[in-house]
C-alpha cells in the first residue's frame, strides 16, 4: 500500500516523473557538452575526461545527500524549484561566460591541474543542484521506501540516456555546442512548469534558455569558418598570406597553405622526401586534415597513387573547398587503424599524422597498431610518423621509436623544425647514411624537403623507452609533458 510522503505533499507521478527525466537528460547533456567547451584549453586526454566525470561524480554525491535530507520536508518542493531554476540558468548562461574563463585557465594552470578546476568551475553547481532532483522527487510521491526511489531513479535514468544520445549524435553535430546548452536549459525549463509550479522562474530560464538556443556562437573574429562536427571543432584562419586548419584548438595548427604557394617552414614541407626512400610511389596519409601530405606529395610526385584516411567527412570537404586538396586524391572516411587493419592493398609509403586535438590517440600509437601498419606496408616501403615534442621531446620520441621498433627491423628519426619530429620505419633492415644518399639524389621538385630531412636524419633511440601497448600506455601523460614540458 502506498503511502504519503512525511510532509503530507505530494505530485502527480507524471509530473514527478517530468522532473526526474528532465533532470537525468539536462545533467548528462551538460556533461557532454562541458568536455566539449574544455577541450580547446585542455584537449580530449584521458585527463580531461577523468576530470569531467570526476567532477560530475563528486558534487552529484553531495546533490543526492542534500536532496535525500529535503526531500522529505516541507521545504521540498521549493528546493525543487530552485534547483531546476539554478540549472537551467547555469546552462543557459555556461556558453558566454565560461569561454573567457577557461581561456585564463589554460593559460595559468598545468594542464592536469587544470583540467580538474575547469570542470569544476563549468559542472560543480549544475550536477549538485540536478543530483538534488530525483531524491527529492522520491520523497514527494505517493509512494514510499524502495519503490518511490527505485521508479524515480529509473525515470531519471532514462532521461540521462537520452541526453546523452542527444548531446552526442544530435547537438554537437547539428547545432552546435551553444545551441546545445540552450536546448539543455530549455528542458529544464520545462521541468520546472511541469513539476515545481514555478512559472515566473519558468519564464525566465525559458528566455535564457531560448536567448542562448537561437543565437548560435557565431564565427568568432580572424576566422573564415567555424563547424561543429561529432569529431571536431573545425576553424579555417584566413588573412592576405595563409590559410591555416585548426581542429578544436586554436593554438594548433593542423594544415597550412601559403596563398603565393611557397614553402610554410613547418614539416609539411618534408612529406614530398618520402617518396624517394622506396621504389614505388603508392602513397597512404593515415589523417589528411587540410591535406598537406598529400597535396605536397602530388605536387613533387605527379604520377604518385596518393590515398588518404581521414575520420571526419566535414575535415575533408574543408580541405577541398579551402585548403585545393587535389581532386585526384581519393579520401576514405574511416578510422585509421580500423583501416590498416582491415584493408589487403599495400604500399610503399605510409604517412602518420593522427591527432586528437594535440595528442595521439593511444590506439595509434601502440605496438599493435605498428604491426597492422608493417603488415600494409610493401617490401622496400617506409612509414612516417610526425610526433609534435616541443617542449620534451623524449618524453614521447623515444617511447615511439621503442614501439615502432617492436614492428619494424630499423627505425630512424629526424627533426622536422618547429618542435616537430619525424619517426621513420623501414619495412626491411636500413641504414641511415643509405636513406641520406637517397635522400640527396633528389630531383629538384624534392630537393629541399630531401635535404632538409637527410640533415638531420639518424638512427633512433630506443634503449630504455617502454613499448606501448593497447593493453598498457602512458601516451596522455607523455604527451602532456611532450608538450607543456610538466
Amino acid at each position: 500500500m502506498s503511502a504519503p510522503a512525511a510532509h503530507g505533499r505530494t505530485l502527480p507521478p507524471w509530473a514527478l516523473g517530468t522532473a526526474a527525466f528532465c533532470g537525468g537528460f539536462a545533467l548528462m547533456m551538460l556533461e557532454i557538452l562541458g568536455g566539449r567547451l574544455m577541450a580547446p584549453q585542455f584537449g580530449y586526454s584521458v585527463y580531461q575526461w577523468g576530470a569531467v566525470i570526476g567532477v560530475v561524480m563528486a558534487f552529484m554525491a553531495a546533490g543526492y545527500w542534500v536532496g535525500g535530507t529535503l526531500g522529505d520536508g516541507p521545504r521540498a518542493l521549493p528546493a525543487l524549484r530552485g534547483a531546476l531554476t539554478l540549472a537551467a540558468l547555469w546552462g543557459a548562461g555556461t556558453p558566454w561566460v565560461a569561454p573567457p574563463l577557461l581561456d585564463g585557465m589554460g593559460f595559468a594552470l598545468p594542464p592536469q591541474e587544470g583540467s580538474v578546476i575547469a570542470a569544476a568551475v563549468l559542472l560543480a553547481v549544475p550536477s549538485f543542484a540536478l543530483a538534488m532532483v530525483s531524491p527529492i522527487c522520491a520523497g514527494l510521491t505517493a509512494l514510499s521506501g524502495a519503490a518511490a526511489a527505485g521508479r524515480v531513479y529509473a525515470v531519471g535514468t532514462v532521461g540521462s540516456i537520452a541526453g546523452t544520445f542527444a548531446a552526442a549524435f544530435w547537438a554537437i553535430p547539428a547545432i552546435g555546442v551553444t545551441a546545445g546548452y540552450g536546448v539543455a536549459a530549455l528542458v529544464l525549463a520545462a521541468g520546472l512548469v511541469a513539476a515545481a509550479r514555478g512559472v515566473a522562474p519558468a519564464a525566465g530560464a525559458g528566455v535564457a534558455a531560448l536567448a542562448t538556443l537561437l543565437a548560435g556562437p557565431g564565427t568568432p573574429a580572424g576566422y573564415a569558418l567555424v563547424r561543429e562536427t561529432p569529431h571536431n571543432t573545425i576553424y579555417v584562419a584566413e588573412d592576405a598570406r595563409e590559410l591555416r586548419l585548426h581542429l578544436n584548438v586554436p593554438w594548433a595548427v593542423q594544415s597550412r597553405v601559403r596563398k603565393d604557394g611557397g614553402p610554410t617552414g613547418l614539416y609539411y614541407d618534408l612529406f614530398p622526401a618520402l617518396p624517394l626512400l622506396t621504389q614505388g610511389r603508392r602513397v597512404l596519409v593515415l589523417g589528411v586534415a587540410g591535406g598537406a601530405a598529400a597535396t605536397g606529395i602530388r605536387a613533387a610526385w605527379p604520377d604518385a597513387a596518393v590515398l588518404g584516411v581521414e575520420l571526419d567527412a566535414a575535415v575533408v570537404e574543408v580541405a577541398r573547398e579551402r585548403f585545393g586538396l587535389d581532386p585526384a586524391v581519393p579520401v576514405l572516411v574511416e578510422d585509421a587503424r580500423r583501416y590498416v587493419t582491415h584493408a589487403t592493398v599495400a604500399h610503399d609509403v605510409i604517412v602518420i599524422d593522427l591527432y586528437n586535438t594535440v595528442s595521439i590517440p593511444f590506439f595509434v600509437a601502440t605496438r599493435e597498431f605498428f604491426q597492422a601498419v608493417e603488415r600494409r606496408l610493401a617490401p622496400g616501403g617506409i612509414v612516417a610518423m610526425n610526433v609534435a615534442a616541443p617542449a620534451d621531446r623524449d618524453a614521447l620520441v623515444g617511447p615511439l621509436a621503442a614501439t615502432m621498433a617492436a614492428a619494424f627491423p630499423a627505425v630512424f628519426a629526424a627533426d622536422a623544425g618547429n618542435g616537430n619530429h619525424f619517426l621513420l620505419a623501414a619495412k626491411e633492415p636500413r641504414t641511415a647514411e643509405a636513406l641520406r644518399e637517397r635522400l640527396r639524389a633528389a630531383p629538384p621538385a624534392a630537393e629541399s624537403a630531401a635535404l632538409d630531412l637527410a640533415d638531420t636524419l639518424v638512427p633512433a633511440r630506443t634503449d630504455g623507452f617502454p613499448v606501448l601497448t593497447d593493453d598498457r600506455t602512458d601516451i596522455d601523460l607523455r604527451s602532456l609533458r611532450a608538450l607543456y614540458g610538466r
